[in-house]
Parts: structure tokens; C-alpha cells; sequence
């Protein structure tokens, strides 16, 4: 066909990280694609060879998967990171979103990522912040975990926790005694804030209190 793009395959040149494909239009534009070496066996393409607008795509989605790929272990190797960071960072590499996303996937199922340890670490850190459960899944979630993961992981994990007895921690060694009503207020306004509901409150008040004449 007249307008059809095809490509000759100029050159392949052997390197340290794989064979550089250099190819050339027939529209005369000029493309240098590194390919691994297990990639280079599977394409079976020979110096001279031409080769079709299918192929091209094909070596060149194979070439970005595997610039990715690489990209993800060098994040990772500084740090521990969540599918959405993961894809976050290889977007700023200049990776497409749909790119990065499915290698952050990748690299969860190959278990390079480990979101449910992760999210087990962050609560029993935030349990030591004395977090009320809220706080504590609204922080994960700001953490790019998701949302249905972490009510998941709260619910089977953090039943046992009292929270009340939290609460009431935090009353003791920040509010007690309570003098004037701003003072409840005040109380009130940071307990929610650090996401206990008002029946925890409630009953962190009344252990507090209860504690508090015990030691009078």
C-alpha cells in the first residue's frame, strides 16, 4: 500500500543490558530501542530484516515494560513504597499512568510489594500515637491504600483494641484535670480529631474520671 509504514532494521548492536535495535522508517525516521537479551531471543529479528508497523509497536512496548521494570526495582531499592507511590514516582520518571499502574500491579503479584504488611506496620505505629480508628483509616487512605483494604484489615485486626481505654490515656495525660467548660471543649475538639467517635469519648471521660478519684 501506498501510505503503509514499514521499518528496516539498520543495525543491532550487542551490549551490557541487552541488544539496541536501530531501526529506520520508510518515512526516513530513526528509532534506537534497547531490548533485553530474552526479549532479543524471543523477537528472532535479523540485521536487514524489514519489518511491519505491528512489529515495531510490539519491540517497543516490550522495550518501555522493561525500562519500567527497571525503574520500579530502582525505586524500590530506596524504600519501601505502596502501589499508588510506586506508580506516582515512575509517572515523574515519564512513564504513561496506565504504564505505571499495571507495573506497580506487577511488581505487588511478583511480591515486591507487600501492602498488607505494610498496612499492619503504619497501625500498630499509629496504635502507639494513640489514633482513634478513624484517624486511622483516613490516614491509610491518604497513604494510597485502599479504602475497601483498610476497613477490611481494621475490622479483622483492630476489634480487640480499646479504644476507650486509648481515649481516656490521652484524657489523663493531656486534659485532666478539666476546669472550666473550654477546657472540655478544647478536650473534645482534639479527641475527634484524632478519629475516636463519641461513645468512645464518652466512656474515655469516665474511666479517666473514675482513675482520677481512685488516686485523690
Amino acid at each position: 500500500m501506498e501510505n503503509e509504514i514499514y521499518y528496516k532494521v539498520e543495525k543491532i548492536k550487542k551490549t551490557p543490558a541487552g541488544r539496541v535495535y536501530c531501526i529506520k522508517s520508510n518515512l526516513g525516521t530513526v528509532f534506537e530501542m534497547l531490548v533485553s537479551n530474552e526479549q532479543y531471543e524471543r523477537f528472532d529479528i535479523e540485521e536487514g530484516e524489514i519489518i511491519d508497523d505491528e512489529h515495531f509497536l510490539k519491540i517497543r512496548e516490550e522495550m518501555l515494560f522493561d525500562n519500567a521494570r527497571r525503574a520500579a526495582f530502582s525505586i524500590l531499592s530506596c524504600g519501601e513504597n505502596n502501589k499508588k507511590s510506586l506508580t506516582s514516582k515512575l509517572q515523574a520518571r515519564g512513564y504513561s499512568y496506565e504504564l505505571s499502574k499495571n507495573m506497580a500491579i506487577y511488581m505487588e503479584h511478583r511480591g515486591y510489594i507487600d501492602e498488607k504488611k505494610q498496612i499492619k506496620l503504619l497501625c500498630q505505629n499509629y496504635l502507639k500515637k494513640k489514633y482513634g480508628k478513624l484517624k486511622i483509616i483516613n490516614e491509610l487512605v491518604a497513604h494510597g491504600y485502599q479504602r475497601e483494604d483498610v476497613q477490611e484489615f481494621v475490622k479483622k485486626n483492630l476489634d480487640k483494641v480499646n479504644f476507650a481505654e486509648n481515649c481516656a490515656y490521652i484524657i489523663e495525660n493531656k486534659f485532666m484535670p478539666l476546669k472550666t467548660q473550654d477546657d472540655v471543649k478544647k478536650m473534645m475538639g482534639t479527641l475527634l480529631r484524632y478519629g475516636y467517635n463519641v461513645g468512645e469519648i464518652k466512656d474515655g471521660i469516665k474511666i479517666a474520671t473514675e482513675r482520677q478519684g481512685k488516686d485523690e
